[in-house]
């Protein structure tokens, strides 16, 4: 509770702020992306931060039945764990690379940066680690050089409109779909100031629906929040933003011809000593 108590003052906080941005070298604008067609199964993978090792479990149950997948779209976490996977489709060998990170290995989180970023522009999570992670797991460098097609949505923060990553480099894509505000800094790639694609498609069945698919398969890892009184204004907050996200995901799956959803109540978003909890609970669907 006291840890998201401090997330939520961050959080009120830190929206009044204009983030910084990180630079990063690359193109002005995404090669052109190769055709997506013949689509069998699209799969979609939402949003939830450490709770994305259940989309893992689902992936293996798959592999166990046959389950061809030809596209993966991917939001936030959801990005990332397609990425993985698309560049290695093996969901053991996979679970076994993620059990092993911690979260200082991929959060580099400074409590001096989000007590500064009530007066400047620092955010608390810059994000270098996480890019610096995904570059020591990929052996694809590029988007188009997965092994699946794979499709990154992320949202145009300045534009309000949901952006999408079919080509280029593959690590910065994944960040800037991952770059929860004002958590992350957003990330300023293409010419466009990029942040996590769920604040717009936590579960992003309609961007698979563009691709013709003759099945989607989504998979949601959005949990309602625990029933119970409320003990002060930062926890209605917190409470209010979870059950906005988790009915939004929800309504966006009715369009999926099957929709997983595996329980995860009580799990929180950066519970990441309880991965094979979450790997399980993603097995039993």
């Amino acid at each position: 509770m006291k840890r998201r108590v401090f997330l939520l003052i961050l959080l009120i906080f830190t929206t009044s702020c204009t983030p910084k941005y990180i630079p990063l070298n690359m193109p002005d604008c995404p090669p052109p992306p190769p055709p997506i067609e013949n689509v069998r199964v699209a799969l979609v993978l939402g949003g939830g931060g450490f709770k994305g090792m259940a989309h893992v479990g689902v992936l293996e149950i798959f592999e166990r039945h046959g389950i061809p997948i030809d596209l993966i779209v991917g939001t936030s976490v959801g990005s990332a764990i397609g990425a993985l996977y698309a560049d290695h489709p093996n969901a053991v060998d996979l679970k076994n690379k993620l059990m092993k990170v911690k979260k200082w290995e991929i959060l580099d989180l400074s409590i001096l940066n989000g007590l500064r970023s009530l007066f400047d522009l620092i955010a608390p999570i810059q994000g270098l680690y996480y890019e610096n992670y995904l570059r020591k797991q990929l052996n694809s460098k590029e988007i188009e050089d997965l092994n699946i097609p794979l499709v990154v949505v992320t949202t145009d923060i300045i534009n309000n409109e949901i952006y999408l990553i079919r080509s280029g480099p593959i690590v910065p894509a994944v960040h800037a779909s991952s770059a929860v505000p004002p958590f992350f800094s957003p990330v300023k790639i293409y010419h466009r100031t990029l942040v996590d694609g769920g604040v717009l498609e936590p579960v992003p069945v309609t961007i698979a629906k563009k691709f013709n698919p003759k099945v989607i398969i989504s998979i949601d890892i959005a949990s309602k929040p625990e029933t119970g009184g409320l003990s002060n204004m930062l926890n209605l907050t917190y409470k209010s933003i979870s059950l906005y996200y988790y009915e939004l995901s929800r309504l966006k799956c009715q369009c999926s011809d099957f929709d997983i959803h595996p329980n995860l109540e009580g799990l929180g978003l950066f519970d990441d000593d309880k991965k094979e909890l979450l790997y399980e609970r993603g097995l039993k669907n």
